[in-house]
């Protein structure tokens, strides 16, 4: 059930006004301060934009059988950008990668009444604009003095000029299904009291609504609603070296609707389990160097860190910043036969998968758009925000943030295809991995079937590499054929070198959603991607240090044994004493 735009939900606690007449005071309080604003000998606002974010949460955790975590709560921010100076030339330098809101003063009064209450509201605006106005003009003439001592060669004027958009969706306030939530989680959560080797185990369901106001000078009136639910499954276990190792199932959803029933979590729960017991004997090779075949998941995760964020538009004009990409326009920088390009509108993939980095309109009131990013392997464009980009005068609507800080281009659904009507399957792929290993002289070659995380820098001052958290990764004997488990490894790679690498292409597509962290904050995001054969990944060593069990077992599976330790001593005699029989 939705309600109407013009009809206040008196059934829902903590009612808010219409919401028209929300963005209606939004927008006679702009208007008042763009009209206001003014220090004698001092650039004016040219541009000024509010967004107004209510987000309702719920988080629950479960965990042997009882309810550790229940949480819910509604928290209303506001944002204000001002812009003094014209469209050429204002406040904002470097794209505002390093404008860090945390260390401002302003951030302490970015919170606005949580009903919403139409004077409170203006008021909160009110108060949050001067701040932000004394913020812009000291910025302004620190973006002068910086004239006099430095070039700033990669400087393409201040600010794009976009065309106004009305958008306005309907808001729901039906509560999120929190009792029949908990009870699935609380009751599934009892079969790791079954698993006393598992430790610190955890089911967790955590639901988020948005509903974001935004207008700017310019007219933009925008009103939008956004689900995200996550449902997860993890646990550790500790190896017989002594290494504590994760295992996690993630489901990302879009709608209340979409979420599973009982039935799916379980099936999350015996995937978790069935990890960790095959994770409990792993081998840890150390170091590994070869071939890697990857699925489309970790393909997905390798393009993002390696390839995406350094075709965020704000990269090619900041200072500090490495601009990987910055003078590769119309060069290769893949194979042949792949394209990419990043698709906000694109709502659900070939599967029926809710994308998490779907979104109508952008943080800056620009309609979200495709973007082609490469063709044929050729780089072709990049993510842009209204920061102006050598050659680009217009947004493609990728100007993101998390409501605190600026905003910036960010990746929304980043896609990646293979121009080959069908790839190769699965089973090619495999044996040409290992053709590829024994022509190497290599005695292991690699399959990464899933990455948990990833990280990467862009800056000139670091270097420039990536690193991914591997969650299923495998290595196969070339010799035998023979495929084992391997753990405590991660990939790391510099860019540039791992995408020239790729050598061969799946026809199977892969999903990597969550969240993403960068200057702008964190924002949700999704990545498509087929499996990928590369000639060369690394790995490296990822834990050093091995712990011994806890003293006692769990309250729940003491037998008064000595525990672990002392089985497996006793095994040891058992295997010598089979030895010495044998002999």
């Amino acid at each position: 059930m939705t309600i109407p735009l013009t009809k206040r939900n008196t059934a829902h606690a903590g009612s808010i006004p219409p919401a028209e007449d929300v963005l209606n005071v939004m927008t006679r309080e702009l208007e008042r301060s763009l009209k206001g604003l003014v220090v004698p000998g001092s650039p004016r606002p040219y541009e000024m934009l509010y967004a107004l974010r209510r987000v309702e949460t719920l988080s629950l955790s479960a965990a042997y059988g009882a309810l550790w975590r229940d949480r819910a709560s509604t928290r209303s921010t506001i944002y204000c950008d001002i812009r003094v100076g014209n469209y050429q030339f204002d406040n904002v330098i470097d794209g505002g990668l390093d404008d860090r809101a945390d260390e401002r003063e302003s951030v302490d009064w970015i919170d606005a009444p949580d009903d919403l209450e139409l004077q409170a509201l203006q008021i909160a605006l009110w108060k949050l604009t001067q701040l932000k106005f004394d913020e812009a003009l000291e910025d302004y003439w620190d973006h002068r003095k910086a004239l006099v001592s430095e070039h700033l060669r990669h400087e393409v004027g201040a600010l794009t000029r976009e065309r106004p958009v009305v958008h306005i969706e309907p808001l729901s306030h039906d509560p999120f299904p929190r009792e029949a939530w908990t009870q699935a989680l609380v009751e599934l959560s009892r079969r790791f009291l079954e698993h006393p080797e598992v430790y610190d185990p955890d089911l967790t369901l955590s639901a988020t609504r948005t509903q974001r106001w935004l207008v700017t000078s310019e007219g933009t009136r925008v009103l939008t609603e956004d689900v995200y639910v996550r449902v997860g499954a993890e646990g550790w276990i500790l190896s017989d070296d002594g290494v504590y190792v994760e295992g996690s199932r993630d489901r990302y959803f879009r709608s209340v609707d979409a979420v599973p029933g009982r039935e799916g979590v379980a099936r999350l729960v015996d995937a978790v389990l069935a990890d960790l017991h095959e994770l409990q004997t792993a081998d840890s090779p150390g170091a590994v160097i070869g071939p890697a075949l990857l699925s489309g998941q970790a393909a997905s995760t390798l393009f993002h860190e390696a390839l995406g964020h350094r075709l965020e538009g704000e990269r090619l004009i900041a200072r500090g910043e490495a601009k990987t990409f910055a003078h590769k326009l119309g060069e290769r920088i893949l194979p042949r036969g792949l394209d990419v390009h990043d698709d906000p509108t694109t709502t659900r993939s070939e599967h029926g998968e809710e994308l998490w980095g779907s979104y109508r309109v952008d943080d800056q009131g620009v309609r979200a758009q495709r973007a082609t990013l490469v063709e044929d392997g050729v780089l072709k464009g990049f993510l842009s925000s209204r920061a102006p980009l050598p050659g680009s005068a217009r947004s493609n609507g990728h100007g993101r943030h998390d409501g605190v800080e600026r905003p910036m281009a960010r990746m929304g659904n980043l896609i990646v295809r293979s121009r080959e009507v069908a790839g190769l399957p699965w089973s090619t792929l495999r044996q040409r991995l290992l053709e590829i290993a024994r022509e190497q002289g290599r005695r292991h070659a690699v399959v990464i079937n899933s990455i948990r995380a990833g990280e990467t820098t862009t800056s000139d001052y670091d270097f420039q590499v990536f690193k991914g958290e591997l969650a299923d990764v495998t290595m196969i004997d070339v010799e035998t054929g023979v495929e084992r488990r391997i753990r405590d490894v991660e990939l790391i790679g510099t860019p540039l070198a791992a995408l020239q690498r790729i050598v061969a292409v799946g026809r199977d597509y892969g999903v990597d959603q969550g969240y993403c962290f960068a200057e702008s904050g964190s924002v949700p995001v999704s990545g498509i991607a087929p499996s990928i054969l590369l000639s060369e990944l690394e790995l490296q060593q990822r834990s050093t240090t091995s712990y011994h069990e806890p003293l006692l077992p769990p309250p729940f599976a003491d037998d008064g044994s000595r525990g672990r330790q002392q089985r497996l001593r006793e095994r040891g005699r058992r295997r010598r004493t089979d030895k010495h029989k044998k002999r």
